[in-house]
């Protein structure tokens, strides 16, 4: 199909979108109809993929029925529901926020919740809800919470599956989120079914508050139970963009890296230097970066840290380099991790990475007019390593991080490259 037929029949595709809404009986539905022809439009128009390409069928096909379905949703749901739309572009940089639109109050439920190897649990709350921490979550109203994970699939945007483990137990926390997966949910007093470490049940209701501020996803806490240890190295400092600490006894050097950005005090690139004079000083024989909790930032500044990392590696062959990913490993964070695996020899550790070493993304802003919903579309393809098709970089020691180990602020991951 050449451009031309490309653009006569997206645009005749969007005319019907548009046509579909003329007959709305409400201000609100006309404005909920324009962002989504907005939101279309913008994708044919940015996306890498599908400005030289027509949408997918199943994606005008869902923006179709999302447009009759506006008057029985909430405009939370609403929101949820636009974000739906951008996973039929298939990468976890199209997306569209769900909370932040200029015109919706998004609320929340006053938990946070984590999905660990054994189940979906409540790691941090607001206020008085404290006591529910270290809780499994069973049910949202009479919808188990494996069957509202599974259900993650249709509505988080990703580049592997990994997205979904990351990025679902935030959507359950949102209100809207919660109305897309729970049909009998009554939105002002949410119904929770928990079990506490006593393997007792308790059904509690909590008044969803209005959502906080957030720029990117949170990143893992340590344990707030009460009487757990001191935090592990990972979660110790997960604000600093990054920082180094020498482990004497195992003549290592660890290195938490949490964001492809260049801190004030210290550029990126410096902070290179200054690993590439600790490991001369030290002479370590293994070299630990850990990256689980950096979701991107600008790649371009990546290049003196790998040289130092390859630098490392080829002193002598005996020395040993670690690189623990983890599902919030992600953008810029990939194309680390994918130079890393193609120009040395490291031995991967943790939970597979939440993007494919080759991918198609950019945080490229939009916002739609009508709600002020906050969006992006996917505008460039990132190549690290030709012809890779994986899905995400195996680690080799592969270990998922359990509720058990999680409360006790223990680090499985760490302990087990410790012992190699």
């Amino acid at each position: 199909m050449n451009n031309r037929r490309i653009i006569r029949a997206t645009l005749l595709a969007l005319a019907t979108l548009t046509s579909s809404c003329q007959a709305s009986i409400s201000e609100r539905e006309k404005g909920w109809c324009s962002d989504i022809d907005f939101l279309l439009k913008e994708v044919q128009r940015q996306h890498y993929i599908y400005k030289s390409q027509p949408l997918p069928s199943a994606l005008v096909q869902a923006a179709t029925k999302l447009k009759a379905e506006i008057p029985r949703f909430s405009d939370e749901r609403m929101l949820v529901e636009l974000q739906r739309l951008t996973v039929f572009l298939g990468d976890g940089h199209c997306y569209v926020l769900p909370f932040g639109a200029q015109r919706i109050a998004s609320k929340v439920l006053p938990l946070r919740f984590y999905l660990f190897s054994d189940g979906l649990y409540v790691i941090d709350a607001e206020g008085d809800h404290e006591r529910w921490i270290g809780c499994r979550v069973l049910k949202f109203a009479s919808t188990a919470a494996e069957a509202a994970m599974a259900q993650m699939s249709s509505l988080i945007s990703r580049d592997n599956d990994m997205g979904i483990k990351w990025i679902g137990p935030l959507f359950l926390r949102f209100r809207g989120g919660l109305e897309t997966v729970t049909p009998d949910l009554n939105s002002q007093n949410i119904l929770v079914t928990l079990e506490d470490r006593n393997r007792q049940k308790t059904e509690t209701t909590l008044t969803p508050i209005a959502a906080p501020p957030m720029r990117g996803l949170p990143k893992l806490i340590p344990s707030k139970l009460s009487g757990a240890p001191p935090a592990p190295l990972y979660l110790e400092n997960v604000t600093s963009l990054y920082w180094i600490k020498e482990l004497s006894e195992n003549k290592t050097v660890y290195v938490q890296f949490n964001q492809v950005m260049n801190e004030a005090q210290e550029s990126l690139a410096n902070f290179a230097g200054r690993l590439q004079s600790v490991l001369e000083e030290k002479q370590p024989v293994k070299l630990i970066i850990d990256v689980r909790h950096n979701n991107g930032g600008n790649a371009d500044l990546l290049g003196p840290l790998i040289e130092v990392l390859s630098r490392f590696e080829k002193r002598d062959p005996s020395y040993k380099l670690f690189v623990l990913t983890g599902r919030n490993t992600f953008s810029a964070a990939q194309i680390f991790i994918s130079r890393v695996d193609h120009l040395t020899n490291a031995v991967f550790a943790g939970e597979p990475s939440s993007s494919k070493p080759n991918f198609v993304g950019e945080e490229n802003g939009v916002v739609l007019p009508w709600s002020g919903a906050i969006c992006s579309i996917s505008n460039r393809y990132h190549e690290s390593i030709p012809n890779d098709q994986r899905h995400w970089i195996e680690p080799e020691i592969k270990i998922e991080l359990s509720a058990q180990d999680y409360f006790a602020n223990r680090d499985p991951v760490l302990e087990a490259v410790l012992s190699k």
